[in-house]
């Protein structure tokens, strides 16, 4: 009688998957794709697939660029003579995901623009087979997450239940399969991009060169005669103008568009929150965080849309900061649109980091989310500001540090009431006092806790405008 050999112990599928969430995962970041995808085909007992060579229509060009080291980064072209020059870097089966900019105008008062602006260069689908693997094994992993039985978290909320319309399995896992996709969509390095602003004397053409992660930022100066085309603009109230910004044609014809804030040096602009602010996102629950992000339609917070278009009226521009990836920025720009949100910038995180964790998508930072408001009050510096967050992650905590470090500059701070981890649901009243200890110092004058949108919508008319 023969003996094997001790058996490897087989670890289910679902825990597998299951254990998808829970890894950390360096989205974007082929050794961890690999590494997955390795550890998936072990589990099978199967060698895991060697990487096929590729490609593309555009490596003649990549390989006429010039030599490391000579300037690219913000470089001018030459000038516009009336044909848009190729994008030879942007490839068939590519996509530039431009994001909305602003532009500030330099001191003195009617001089040059500086326009900031910043891209993504990434596949339109998943093409690699790494990825694709790696992406079922997410979905499963996130499908088990949200159905397990007995979650420690608490049972389902019933409120959020009937706040999304029905859906099938086959509906919810297909816009699982689209939300996944966006996370693991590959990022192109070091590809050069040329960007177009419509101006007076026809066009201003920008040059950039994405960085490892596959972004790219343009910072330029307009001079103040050429900005604005009226036939390409509209004006906002509170004397901002949108334009907008294009690419250049891309390999195949293709041209990318979006939003170019126009602001003034003097006027009020509201710093917003996303995730549980004007998005019910329910980071406080980890399944319905999940569900809300992955398995259903997202939504606005009820009655936020009305308040924020009730400010615009009164002059504010918007600038949109959050803690979720640039991944998820169509989307939500998408949502805002949907819902009547005010047009504004995007300021959100990377995620290419190694160790990120999925559950920690939304998770607010207290290093990263100071450094972009920070960064907002000093382009604008003779602007004031309202910050608006919620009471669930570090929004108090980090608009009180704002406030005294800015002082007069920060006209209000709003609190939105949601449940928390550790305390649940709680009165404003209640989250106030809890809260009291950030805002120690502070004038209570200055910030608020709101339970409902329409407790806060007629507060612009008491807001200073300049």
């Amino acid at each position: 009688m023969t003996t094997s050999g001790p058996r490897r112990r087989r670890e289910p599928a679902a825990g597998l998957a299951a254990r998808a969430v829970l890894c950390a995962l360096a989205l974007g970041a082929p050794e961890w794709c690999a590494a997955w995808s390795a550890r998936l085909h072990t589990h099978r007992g199967a060698a895991p697939p060697a990487a096929a060579p590729r490609t593309c229509s555009c490596a003649r060009a990549r390989r006429a660029r010039p030599a490391r080291g000579a300037p690219h980064a913000h470089a001018r072209p030459a000038a516009f003579n009336g044909t848009w020059p190729r994008n030879v870097d942007v490839c068939e089966g590519m996509t530039v995901r431009l994001f909305p900019g602003y532009a500030q105008q330099l001191e003195p008062a009617g001089s040059d623009w500086h326009v900031s602006l910043r891209g993504w260069v990434c596949d339109s689908t998943i093409r690699s087979a790494r990825r694709r693997l790696t992406s079922r094994a997410l979905q499963r992993g996130v499908w088990t997450a949200v159905h397990a039985a007995g979650d420690a978290e608490g049972e389902h909320d019933a409120a959020a239940a009937v706040s999304h319309p029905a859906r099938s399995d086959m509906q919810r896992q297909a816009l699982l399969r689209r939300r996944v996709s966006i996370f693991l969509t590959k990022s192109h390095a070091r590809r050069r991009v040329a960007v177009a602003l419509t101006t007076t004397d026809g066009a201003e053409l920008w040059s950039s060169k994405t960085n490892s992660a596959g972004h790219f930022t343009v910072e330029a100066t307009v001079p103040q005669g050429q900005l604005l085309c009226r036939d390409s603009a509209r004006q906002l109230p509170g004397g901002t103008w949108l334009t907008s910004v294009r690419t250049t044609p891309s390999e195949d014809g293709r041209v990318f568009e979006t939003a170019l804030l126009l602001i003034p040096p003097v006027g009020l602009s509201v710093i917003s929150d996303i995730d549980d602010t004007i998005k019910q996102t329910h980071v406080h629950n980890t399944r319905l965080m999940l569900r809300s992000t992955f398995l259903e339609e997202w939504l606005p917070v009820p009655g936020m849309p009305d308040v924020y278009r009730e400010w615009a009226s009164h002059g504010a521009a918007f600038h949109y900061v959050s803690s979720s990836p640039w991944q998820l920025q169509p989307q939500l720009e998408a949502l805002l649109a949907k819902a009547g949100f005010p047009p504004g910038t995007f300021h959100l995180k990377d995620l290419h980091y190694k160790g990120r964790r999925l559950l920690n998508l939304f998770r607010s930072s207290t290093a990263l989310k100071p450094k972009q408001i920070s960064g907002l009050l000093d382009a604008f510096p003779r602007r004031r500001f309202v910050l608006v967050g919620d009471s669930g992650e570090k929004d108090a905590q980090i608009y009180a540090q704002i406030a005294r470090h800015y002082r007069e500059r920060i006209v209000h701070i709003y609190i939105r009431n949601v449940p928390t981890k550790q305390l649940g649901a709680t009165s404003a009243e209640q989250t106030r006092e809890r809260l009291g200890r950030f805002f120690r110092g502070l004038p209570d004058r200055q910030w608020t806790v709101f339970d409902r949108a329409s407790c806060i919508r007629e507060d612009a008319k008491a807001w200073p405008q300049s």
